[in-house]
């Protein structure tokens, strides 16, 4: 039998991973995520996709892709494999001035008719996020589901927050028309703290 090698699959299946999502990209197609972040960032990672692959080593970053795996299968044994869907590829279609984008996402559970969002961090400070909490919506709004659950995992605290308005056509536009506008650059000033193409990008924020 080979020598096993859990760190080296480990970072292979992050590299393969991030492969398989960029590869699968159309072009009128928006993640979720990205209407909710800089839009310049999407833009950045055509450009110097190297910049976000090397960024996938980092510790934290698996240490929190571990723990929502983690997480996910303990909602699956707590309320049973079948009522509990994971990782769930969702989308749907919006027209913006006379152009049909494809909204994308991928929730990390669905419980009966309520959707989970889990969150991890250090710090709970500020929680529930403004971001966290479009970001369900959104993810309500595609599924046209009326409950949501934002799950924070964090060192100080494990608490949960209920979301009941998903977001409406109306605000789904506005951020589509924001993000292919590049209204907000970024969307956040603390953004550039944490993106990998602060070093190349021309509208950084100290």
């Amino acid at each position: 039998m080979n020598e096993l090698r859990i760190v080296e699959n480990l970072f292979r299946w992050k590299v393969e991973e991030f492969k398989e999502k960029a590869e699968k990209k159309l072009e009128n197609e928006i993640y979720v995520t990205e209407l909710l972040m800089c839009p310049l960032k999407p833009r950045l990672f055509k450009k110097y996709p190297e910049l976000a692959l090397a960024r996938i080593f980092e510790p934290v970053l698996i240490m929190g892709d571990l723990l929502h795996r983690g997480a996910e299968q303990v909602l699956k044994e707590i309320f049973g494999e079948d009522n509990v869907d994971v990782e769930v590829e969702v989308e749907r279609e919006v027209v913006v001035e006379g152009q049909s984008y494809v909204i994308r996402g991928r929730i990390d559970a669905i419980i009966g008719d309520t959707i989970v969002e889990i969150k991890s961090g250090r710090s709970d400070v500020g929680i529930p996020h403004r971001h966290h909490i479009d970001q369900l919506r959104l993810y309500m709004w595609i599924k046209n589901f009326s409950k949501g659950l934002l799950l924070y995992i964090t060192n100080d605290r494990i608490t949960e927050y209920p979301v009941t308005q998903p977001m409406s056509d109306g605000e789904v536009m506005d951020l589509v028309r924001s993000y292919l506008e590049m209204k907000l650059v970024p969307r956040y000033s603390w953004e550039c703290n944490y993106c990998p193409y602060s070093v190349v990008c021309p509208s950084k924020v100290k």
